[in-house]
């Protein structure tokens, strides 16, 4: 899968290389003047122009989801060669501007001349075709300028779709797919920097007896508030993601066990002083809580690992009576295989 990733990534560079090549031997067959009986050549050329960037376009975007993450999209090469083509464009009218001054110097002298008028005639002829090539030239300039904005447009759209995809449609917050995507970025920056990184877990106390109670439409009320309550009761820089049904996942890049520990107690003691009604029947739902896991990241310890024992930690919380927080003590060196998701689940 790599090499291929790696395959169309060279593709597209040479692609763009030939865009822009092919924009430079339009430019040229504009400077030389194709003979007449070659009609249409330049728009010929411009138009394999657009196909080019048309296909970078869609094949670069096809490829952007297994690029390395700081390798630029298909939006951004589009916008490079665009840039670049406009450059060229801009250059070559500055040329022909020079051009239509040189000659012009050559009509005056030759209208000095009584016997030069044929020539003068044609000199004249070649200042008229520069002219309307110039304008060409300036109205193609501004065309690439108004496909390069919007392929910025068409760039930000795409992410905006990608970032709604990856947003819980009930609570608001990231939802598994963005857990896994922050959670990977999170441990390489820790990795990187050698900051200090936790994972909280939270499951609500025996959410499945308000959702066989009060059904599922309160059920997911309940959850919206809760993300809320996750997302109001912790730093800007931490990331909150629904880990699946009633779970939740707090990513603390740069906290200390100690600082996600006293996080973690801050919201469930803000959930636990809460009472909980449905509207607009007024009947109690009665108190809420939830149960914590927390774990830092250790030196040379994978992803999965770290997740291990937060799973672990939280089966903790829930078989010492749920309602609270259970950490690691630094001492502490639990077995990566500890309890599994399945036993802890049995228990809930």
């Amino acid at each position: 899968m790599n090499a291929l990733l790696l395959l169309r990534s060279q593709l597209g560079t040479a692609f763009a290389l030939g865009v822009v090549l092919l924009s430079a031997i339009a430019l040229a067959a504009l400077r030389l003047s194709f003979p007449a009986e070659v009609p249409g050549l330049e728009l010929l050329l411009f138009g394999w122009l657009g196909v080019a960037l048309g296909r970078l376009t869609i094949g670069g975007r096809l490829s952007d989801s297994g690029a390395a993450k700081g390798s630029p999209g298909a939006a951004e090469k589009v916008d490079h060669i665009l840039r670049s083509v406009a450059r060229l464009l801009q250059m070559h009218l500055t040329e022909t501007d020079a051009f239509s001054e040189r000659l012009r110097g050559a009509s005056d002298r030759l209208a000095e001349h009584e016997t030069s008028e044929p020539v003068n005639e044609i000199v004249m002829a070649l200042i008229d075709d520069n002219r309307q090539m110039r304008d060409k030239l300036s109205n193609l300039r501004d065309q690439l300028e108004e496909s390069r904005l919007r392929v910025l447009q068409l760039q930000y759209n795409l992410e905006r779709s990608e970032e709604e995809g990856m947003r819980d449609v009930v609570t608001a917050v990231g939802n598994r797919r963005f857990f896994e995507t922050a959670f990977a970025e999170e441990l390489e920056k820790a990795r990187t920097s050698g900051q200090d990184f936790c994972l909280a877990l939270a499951d609500l106390d025996r959410f499945k007896l308000v959702n066989d109670r009060f059904g599922h439409l309160v059920g997911d009320g309940l959850l919206r508030l809760f993300a809320e309550i996750l997302v109001q009761n912790v730093r800007g820089q931490d990331r909150v993601a629904r880990f699946g049904g009633e779970e939740f996942a707090v990513m603390l890049p740069g906290a200390g066990l100690s600082e996600a520990v006293e996080a973690a107690e801050r919201i469930r003691r803000v959930l636990e002083s809460k009472q909980w009604t449905v509207e607009p029947s007024g009947e109690r739902v009665g108190k809420i809580t939830v149960s914590f896991g927390v774990a830092k990241l250790r030196a040379d310890e994978t992803g999965a690992d770290l997740l291990r024992r937060v799973d672990g930690h939280l089966y903790d919380a829930k078989a010492r009576g749920r309602n609270r927080v259970v950490a690691e003590r630094p001492e502490d060196v639990p077995p990566v295989s500890r309890r599994t998701r399945s036993r802890r689940a049995a228990s809930v």
